[in-house]
């Protein structure tokens, strides 16, 4: 235990170059701060819907029940101007200004404006101010970044066939402990879904409800976590657990791996009240997917296995440097192929549950993320001095 410890103390103390800056306002306050700054646009905001990390910085939106327009605004984490953009559905009644007035408006020449013809308005844009009709809507807004890392997520998916075929073709003890507690992750990431809201914002759309692009949200999210929970049970761990100086090592790995490279969606969930169970569920089940990548991983080095802890620590550093958002699955993987078949879903779930924690200790730093994510590891921590013994107190099954 004092090893884990002081793995784990390593882990947060040592000095690293984040790829992301910290933010320090909540999204919460960023939208407070845009609320008084921002002037009046003649039209209610609607609720505030959910929020992006862009640009360090918190990219809002607001929109009403009916949806018939969307208000965001980019709210810097520091100092510098409020950026915001109102946006209606072009079947929106509104005024249909002359040139000349949309140009005094806008305070652009003449020949600097360009109209564009709505249903029931016209609307106008001179450089990067805008009209809806005679309502002044802002300008351009920095874009959410794509999801980088594609070679990796494309190799992640292959090993997970590789790691299901390796299951399925060498059948062992099963962990009936690990199976009930993949299912009680997917049952408790759908209750989570509909206080997950928020992570929606990016895909509401002006013209169309709110609760459209929720209501996608949440079934997106169910089928994967059934999708899953069928998947725990037909393709379950097995059984086994490693000593606790191997995944106190993986917890620190995954710590250093968080704090190295943060994804941007950790840092949204952040942003909600009920991040810890979010945190746990990514952890469990993230940890079951490394996993059974990572036995993938392991069968398919069986030809070289003399050289195979030097190709997994070639990898592990190959990916320090080009997975980015994906290096904490990364080191999941590596670290599961390492170990034994019993030991890989274990060594995995350290993995990850020190990368969530690591990359929320490093991207936030505002109280309530920074104090749940101790918590959050304080129970990783003795969750691994409990498991000690069997995995499942002994109640395994024959595959």
């Amino acid at each position: 235990m004092v090893f884990v410890a002081g793995a784990v103390g390593a882990a947060l103390l040592v000095p690293v170059t984040p790829s992301r800056t910290r933010l320090a306002h909540a999204p919460t306050l960023a939208a407070a701060r845009a609320e008084r700054e921002v002037p009046g646009l003649g039209l209610g905001w609607g609720k505030l819907r959910g929020w992006n990390v862009v640009e360090d910085g918190w990219l809002l939106t607001w929109q009403p029940t009916h949806g018939a327009w969307l208000v965001r605004a980019w709210v810097p984490d520091g100092p510098g101007d409020v950026r915001w953009r109102l946006d209606a559905a072009p079947w929106l009644p509104g005024a249909r200004l002359s040139r000349t007035a949309a140009a005094g408006r806008i305070g652009h020449g003449q020949s600097e404006v360009v109209a564009r013809e709505r249903l029931g308005r016209r609307d106008w844009q001179g450089g990067e101010r805008r009209l809806v009709g005679a309502l002044d809507a802002g300008g351009a807004l920095p874009q959410v970044p794509p999801v980088g890392g594609a070679p990796w997520a494309a190799a992640f998916a292959g090993l997970l066939l590789a790691g299901a075929l390796a299951r399925t073709a060498f059948p062992g003890v099963i962990s009936r402990g690990w199976r009930s507690m993949s299912l009680w992750a997917t049952l408790a990431g759908v209750a989570l879904l509909p206080v997950s809201l928020p992570l929606a914002a990016r895909s509401m759309t002006v013209g169309v409800r709110p609760w459209v692009a929720e209501l996608a949200l949440v079934a997106t999210g169910a089928t994967v976590l059934v999708a899953l929970a069928v998947g725990a049970y037909r393709l379950p761990a097995k059984s086994g657990c490693p000593p606790l100086a191997w995944a106190g090592s993986a917890l620190a790995a995954g710590l250093l791996a968080g704090r190295l490279h943060a994804p941007d969606w950790l840092v949204n969930v952040a942003g909600l009240s009920w991040r810890p169970g979010v945190w746990i569920v990514t952890a469990i089940l993230g940890g079951w997917l490394a996993g059974m990548a990572g036995e993938g991983l392991r069968e398919l080095l069986e030809p070289v296995y003399r050289v195979r802890a030097v190709i997994l620590a070639a990898l592990a550093a190959f990916a320090t440097w080009t997975a980015g958002a994906w290096l904490g699955p990364v080191v999941a993987v590596v670290l599961a192929a390492g170990g034994e078949r019993g030991h890989s879903s274990w060594l995995a779930t350290a993995a990850m549950w020190g990368w969530v924690v690591g990359a929320v200790i490093e991207s936030c730093g505002w109280v309530s993320p920074l104090r749940d994510a101790l918590l959050v590891l304080g129970l990783g921590v003795a969750s691994l001095a409990a498991a000690r013994g069997p995995a499942d107190g002994g109640r395994d099954e024959p595959a």
